[in-house]
C-alpha cells in the first residue's frame, strides 16, 4: 500500500480509537454523564478526567471521522468512474446498506450510533462532489456553525417564551431527577428486552399530550440539527481537504506544521475556556444547553486539524513505525472495529453481560479504554495480514456489489 493511502488509514485508525474516549462514558454511565461531570458521580477525580476527555477528545475525533467520510465519498466515486461502473447506483447501494447497519446498531446494540447519521448525510453528499473545494470548505464551515447560531437564537428569543412546564424538559435533561437516573441504571443492568424498549422510547415524544410538547419539540429539533449539521459540515470540509492533498500527505511540511500550531494553539485553549465558563455558571441548564458547548464546538475543527497535521507529520517519519502499521490496520477495518467496540463495551456494562453499568468510575473506564485499544491493535493487524477486508467491510462490500467478493489474500 502506498504512503498516501497509508496516511489516510493511520488517520482513520487514530480517529476510531480516539472516539472511544468519549463514547465510553455513554457505554458505562447514565447518558447525562457524557454532557455534564456534575450530574452523576461528581467526585473531583471524575471531574478532572471528564475535563481531560472534553478538551482532547469531545467532538474532535468524530470531526476527523466525518471529514474522512467525505474524503472516502470522493475516493469511492472516483474509483467507480475509473472502472467504468455506475457510480451513483453503487454509491447509493453502499449507503443504503450503511443505513441498515446503522439502524441495527442503534436499535439492537447502542443508542449512540453514528453510522445512521452518516448514511443519511450521504443522500445529499453525493450531489456536492463536483463543487469546487473552496466552496465545499466554506459551505462546510457555515453548515457546521448553524446549530451554534440556532442555539444563540433559541437562548435569546425562544426559551424565555416557553412556559415553566415546557422549560422543564431542558431542566430534566441537565438536572435529571434521581428517579430518572435510577430508571436508566436499572434498565441497562437488566434484561435485554428492557433495553430495547428503553432505546425505542428515547425517540418518542412521551409528553405529546402535555404542556411540555413545545419544549420537547425545541429540544428535539436542536439535537437533530446539531448532529446532522456537525457531521455534514465536516464531511464537506473533508472533501475539500482530500482534493487539496491534505489527507494524502502530499502537501509541504511547513503547511502541516502551521496547521498543527494554529489548530492546537487555538482549539485546546478554547475548549478549556468553555469548560471553565460552564463551571462558572454551575452547569446551570439554560447556559449549559444553549451556550455552554459553543466554545468547544468552535474549538473542534481547530483541534481536529491540529491532530490531522500531527499525524501526517508522524507518518512521514520512521518513529514508532510498528505502531503506524497497527493503526493503519485498524483504519482498514474501521467499520468492524467500530462495531466491535460497541459489542465489547455493551457486554461489559449491560445486563446481558457483566452488568457493570453505573458502577465503573472514569478511572476504571480509562483502564477499559486502554485494554480495548490493545485488543484492536492486536486483532486488526492479525486480520489484515490474512484477509483483504475486515469481516463487516467484506459483508458491506458484497451487499453493495450484490455479489460475494473475495476476502482471503491469495498469498
Amino acid at each position: 500500500m502506498n504512503s498516501r493511502i497509508k496516511s489516510i488509514d493511520v488517520l482513520r485508525g487514530c480517529a476510531l480509537l480516539g472516539i472511544l474516549i468519549m463514547n465510553m462514558m455513554s457505554f458505562a454511565m447514565p447518558s447525562i454523564a457524557y454532557f455534564s461531570p456534575v450530574a452523576y458521580e461528581a467526585s473531583i477525580t471524575n471531574q478532572i478526567l471528564y475535563g481531560i476527555g472534553h478538551v482532547i477528545a469531545d467532538q474532535k475525533f468524530m470531526a476527523i471521522f466525518s471529514m474522512l467520510f467525505g474524503a472516502s465519498t470522493l475516493l469511492f466515486i472516483q474509483s467507480a468512474v475509473r472502472k467504468g461502473k455506475k457510480a451513483a447506483l453503487l454509491f447509493y447501494s453502499r449507503n443504503f446498506w450503511l443505513l441498515i447497519i446503522g439502524w441495527v446498531h442503534s436499535y439492537f446494540i447502542w443508542y449512540g450510533d453514528v453510522l445512521l447519521v452518516y448514511a443519511l448525510c450521504a443522500l445529499v453528499l453525493y450531489f456536492c462532489r463536483s463543487i469546487s473545494p473552496r466552496k465545499q470548505f466554506v459551505a462546510g464551515i457555515i453548515i457546521y456553525l448553524l446549530p451554534t447560531i440556532g442555539n444563540c437564537i433559541t437562548y435569546g428569543y425562544t426559551i424565555d417564551r416557553l412556559t415553566p412546564a415546557e422549560q422543564q424538559v431542558f431542566v430534566e435533561k441537565w438536572e435529571p431527577p434521581p428517579m430518572a437516573i435510577e430508571q436508566e441504571l436499572a434498565v441497562y443492568r437488566g434484561a435485554y428486552a428492557e433495553q430495547l424498549a428503553y432505546r425505542a422510547s428515547m425517540w418518542e415524544d412521551k409528553d405529546a399530550k402535555s404542556t411540555k410538547t413545545a419544549g420537547v419539540e425545541v429540544k428535539g429539533l436542536l439535537f437533530l440539527g446539531d448532529v446532522f449539521a456537525r457531521a455534514f459540515g465536516m464531511m464537506l470540509i473533508g472533501m475539500a481537504c482530500f482534493t487539496w492533498g491534505i489527507f494524502s500527505n502530499t502537501r509541504e511540511i511547513s503547511l502541516y506544521k502551521k496547521m498543527m500550531r494554529i489548530g492546537l494553539g487555538v482549539g485546546v485553549p478554547l475548549s478549556i475556556i468553555g469548560l471553565v465558563l460552564s463551571y462558572s455558571f454551575d452547569w446551570h441548564w439554560k447556559y449549559a444547553h444553549f451556550l455552554g458547548r459553543i466554545p468547544n464546538t468552535i474549538a473542534t475543527p481547530f483541534t481536529a486539524f491540529g491532530y490531522v497535521a500531527l499525524i501526517m507529520l508522524w507518518t512521514r517519519s520512521e518513529f514508532a513505525k510498528a505502531l503506524q502499521d497497527k493503526l493503519s490496520a485498524v483504519g482498514k477495518t474501521a467499520l468492524t472495529a467500530y462495531l466491535l467496540q460497541s459489542l465489547v463495551a455493551t457486554f461489559i456494562f449491560y445486563g446481558f453481560g457483566l452488568g457493570l453499568f453505573g458502577y465503573v468510575n472514569r478511572i476504571g473506564q480509562f483502564a477499559i479504554i486502554f485494554l480495548m485499544w490493545w485488543g484492536l491493535l492486536v486483532f486488526c493487524p492479525a486480520w489484515v495480514n490474512r484477509f483483504l477486508y475486515g469481516p463487516c467491510e467484506w459483508a458491506w462490500r458484497s451487499a453493495t456489489y450484490m455479489k460475494i467478493v473475495p476476502i482471503r489474500k491469495k498469498n
